[in-house]
Order: structure tokens, then C-alpha cells, then sequence
């Protein structure tokens, strides 16, 4: 079981709470000089920097620009992670509006995405989360304010260990974990009552799963695995080894409709949880509350 959690600079199950940071002026749009992003996750010896750009575009979109520094040279090769070159979480401070996209590389190392991003009170979190080539996996997060200087209440996904999402009925277990430990969460997914039989990989893995922390944006990305692929993980570092090292799932492999997923939840807060996975065509997410004990 793979995941990646806040961290200080060390290994990727070493976790740094992160304090929500929120910049605004009343009245004002969201600025136009580079955000520089702050260091989530770091592997690597030599500190990394990474900067974020916005470019009003068409239609109401938002033109994101964004590179990352090592050394004073931007970054311009990436390893594959899970099929993508860059993984990109973006979320509303009120943690209502949640998306999973990939940005595309540029030939100078610029990563860029075209976003629809309306005003909202707190505005918007971009994380973005990579490979550096020879370097190590890197999370970064950018704070890009809004025109309100009132911070919105932070929104919880509903209790319980079972939501409904389309023609599928997805059950976690447990929904609180301890703090500071390696837990694992257990997925299974019915379809009509019945062991959904038409589940593929999402992004080369069983499913993805995205935690962020009510309180301060603490940010952990966990992909779903097999009783078997977990057996098989390293439980030093809950399988992060394994799962860079492995092969990814074809889009269009059957897959069981039990997984697990490794968490290591840093501090004592509620976190959101949106898990990914594909059923027939399309990608669902399912939204969890996950508390700790």
C-alpha cells in the first residue's frame, strides 16, 4: 500500500503539519506575481523551490503555470509516477470543490494546466506531486488567496463507513485511526447488492485515495492495493518502494472489488477523503470522513 503524507524533510511517511495560510484583500483578484509553493514533501539533499503563475484565459478559465527549482535550474525531467508525470490536487479552502488533473510538461520544464477557478471565500489549494528525475518524490502546495479576507468554515464529508456513488455502494473500514501509526483502511465495492465485477485500474493502481486535514491542509495520497500486494510491501515504508517500482495495471484489467489502502494520519483533526476508482467507463469519487482516535 502506497501513500504520501505531509512531511518534514525526510522519508515519505515522515509527516510536518502544515498551517493553512490564507492572503487576501477585500475587493482585490487574486494576484498576478509568482506564489511560491511550500515544501510538503522532500527526498531529496539539496532543498527545492517551486513556483506558481496565473494567466487569466478564455472563457472564464485560469491559465496555470507552474515549474520547480533544484539547485537554481528548473526541473525539466520527470519519472512516470502512476502514468502521469505530475500528479495535481486542487481543492477549495472550504474543501467543497476537489479535483485529480495532470498538468503537462513543456519542454523548459514548466508544468501547465488550463482550470476553471471561480472566486470562492478562502480561495483555491494546488498540490502538485512528482518525480524529479534523480531526485525524489516532491509535494509542494500553493495558497492562491481569493477577494474575501473572511475564511470560510472548512466543509466535513458526512459521517459513516458507506456512500453511494452512481450504481455503486462503496463501504471503508475503519472510519478513525490512530495517530502517528500506520493504518489500514479496508474497501470493498458492491454493485445492485452484489461484488462489483466491473472495476478497473485508475491511473495504474486499484484506486486512488486523497486525505486533507479539516484543520491545516495536511496532505496524504494513498493508492488502493490487494491483500496480496500488501503482503508483499515493504511495512517500513507501506509499500511506497514497491508501488514505484511496479509495473502499472492496464486500463482495461478486471480487478477485484476488495482493496486496502495504508494511511498515516499525522495529528489529531478530521480528514477528508476522496477515493477514486474506476467502475465500468467512468471514475467515481467517493466521499469519506476519516477521525482519529
Amino acid at each position: 500500500m502506497h501513500f504520501r503524507a505531509s512531511a518534514a524533510r525526510t522519508v515519505a511517511i515522515g509527516i510536518t503539519l502544515m498551517a493553512a495560510l490564507f492572503v487576501s484583500t477585500p475587493g482585490c483578484v487574486r494576484a498576478a506575481e509568482n506564489i511560491a509553493g511550500k515544501d510538503i514533501i522532500f527526498n531529496g539533499t539539496v532543498p527545492m523551490n517551486a513556483y506558481l503563475h496565473e494567466t487569466p484565459g478564455p472563457s472564464g478559465t485560469t491559465h496555470i503555470d507552474m515549474w520547480e527549482v533544484h539547485n537554481g535550474r528548473v526541473v525539466t525531467a520527470y519519472d512516470i509516477d502512476m502514468t502521469k508525470i505530475m500528479h495535481m490536487i486542487v481543492v477549495s479552502d472550504d474543501l467543497v470543490d476537489f479535483r485529480h488533473v495532470h498538468p503537462v510538461l513543456q519542454s523548459n520544464g514548466h508544468l501547465d494546466i488550463d482550470l476553471n477557478l471561480p472566486q470562492r471565500q478562502g480561495g483555491y489549494h494546488i498540490y502538485i506531486d512528482g518525480l524529479p528525475h534523480g531526485i525524489g518524490r516532491q509535494v509542494f502546495r500553493f495558497d492562491l488567496p481569493s477577494g474575501s479576507s473572511v475564511a470560510p468554515a472548512r466543509h466535513l464529508h458526512p459521517p459513516g463507513g458507506t456512500v453511494v456513488v452512481g450504481p455503486y455502494t462503496v463501504t471503508i473500514d475503519p472510519t478513525a485511526v490512530p495517530i502517528g501509526e500506520i493504518s489500514t483502511v479496508s474497501v470493498r465495492i458492491l454493485k445492485n447488492g452484489r461484488p462489483a465485477r466491473d472495476l478497473h485500474p485508475y491511473l495504474g493502481v486499484m484506486a486512488h485515495g486523497v486525505f486533507i486535514g479539516v484543520k491545516d491542509l495536511a496532505y496524504m495520497h494513498a493508492h488502493g492495493m490487494s491483500e496480496a500486494m500488501l503482503n508483499s510491501a515493504n511495512s517500513n515504508d507501506c509499500g511506497d518502494s514497491m508501488m514505484m517500482a511496479m509495473t502499472p495495471m492496464p486500463p482495461g484489467l478486471n480487478i477485484g472489488n476488495e482493496f486496502e489502502f495504508q494511511i498515516l494520519a499525522p495529528s489529531a483533526q478530521p480528514y477528508d477523503f476522496w477515493l477514486q476508482f474506476v467502475g465500468g467507463k467512468t471514475v467515481y469519487t467517493a466521499p469519506f470522513l476519516v477521525t482519529t482516535i
